[in-house]
């Protein structure tokens, strides 16, 4: 079989675990980072050289139903509520279209993998398998078990659940043991729109909790000591006027912080559009808030030895962003500039 021919891409490169800008250049080659360097190269593309988004926490099921009236949370996305009627009575190729598009969205703005949490039972999950074919991407399916069942798809990914006063706690339980029994993972929504969930949540030893916006100090410090990471969603947050959660806390605390946009009926799947929310509202922090949106969220989703930063070996899964476009000239420290103006028109390659 032919080799693939290799590329070379020159200019700033956020390089390493660490994301420190550098000069220079970079070789991929059969879709592997196979050398990094300092000297100035002829190159296929030049620019801001970035690895690609993980964006942990996305219910592409609801993009089929765009601009919802401003609800509370419970009758916007809670059982019976808006999402789960409109779900319940669309087409089966309306809610596949949806997500397609969603999914293509994401490709195209910047984002390689998502842990998406997939209601609707085994069904719902070969919804989301049929809307990704052949598309540049990678995602963690985290199902939810059929009315009546206690295990999930065997493509899933694990378990994803919504608040645990949702359900019986005692069926939860025993699906999260078939979860374990099948070495699957669980990820909880918690704290969202009160935080009398956050120890039930905990108690079932999830790998990671969504939300948090409504722990106290007192829940953040139990779940560090937990040692368990928290997927931050604060677009969402905002549309259902839960309250923000304490980013800057959590992180003084060691927690592991990943980003999610959430449900798509909310906002779309547009990582910087994220992080543009969580740099100037809510951590400033250039380098830890791009870290949350790539290394992190590969970290939760268990890629991270493979794709999230930039490093000889691992996957190409990056973008090439055009620092002489009219929103990022005049640049002076790349990093800051990608986290705080940089979005999808200034992207020249993705690979």
């Amino acid at each position: 079989m032919a080799r693939s021919r290799e590329i070379l891409i020159a200019g700033t490169i956020i390089y390493g675990d660490d994301f420190t800008p550098r000069q220079g250049y970079l070789c991929i080659s059969d879709g592997i980072i196979k050398e990094v360097g300092d000297e100035n190269v002829e190159a296929d593309f030049r620019g801001i050289v970035c690895p690609r988004f993980a964006n942990a926490h996305v219910h592409t099921g609801d993009s089929a139903l765009k601009d919802p009236p401003f609800l509370p949370l419970c009758d916007l996305v809670g059982p019976g509520g808006l999402k789960h009627r409109f779900l319940a009575e669309a087409p089966r190729s309306r809610i596949v279209e949806g997500m397609r598009r969603s999914l293509q969205d994401m490709a195209a703005t910047g984002t390689y993998a998502f842990a998406d949490f997939r209601e609707g039972g085994p069904d719902g999950v070969e919804m989301l398998v049929e809307a990704q074919k052949d598309l540049p991407l990678f995602s963690r399916i985290l199902g939810r078990p059929a009315t009546g069942e206690t295990d999930v798809s065997r493509r899933c990914w694990g378990f994803g659940i919504s608040s645990t006063r949702d359900h019986d706690l005692s069926r939860l339980k025993a699906a999260a043991k078939v979860a374990r029994s099948k070495d699957q993972h669980i990820a909880i929504h918690a704290g969202e729109a009160g935080n009398d969930d956050i120890d039930d949540a905990l108690a079932l030893e999830p790998d990671f909790l969504v939300h948090l916006n409504k722990a106290t100090d007192d829940d953040l410090k139990k779940v560090a000591a937990a040692c368990v990471p928290v997927v931050v969603c604060p677009r969402s947050n905002l549309m259902t006027g839960v309250g923000l959660p304490d980013i800057k806390r959590m992180t003084d605390l060691g927690i592991t912080v990943g980003v999610g946009t959430d449900n798509v009926m909310l906002n779309s799947p547009n990582m910087f559009e994220e992080m543009q929310l969580i740099i100037k509202a809510l951590l400033h922090d250039d380098r830890q808030v791009f870290k949350m949106c790539t290394l992190n969220g590969a970290e939760i989703m268990q890629i991270d030895q493979k794709v999230g930063s930039i490093r000889e070996g691992k996957e190409a899964k990056l973008m090439v962003l055009n620092e002489n476009s009219n929103n990022l000239w005049g640049t002076i420290q790349p990093l800051d500039s990608v986290v705080r103006r940089a979005g999808a028109s200034d992207i020249i390659k993705i690979f």
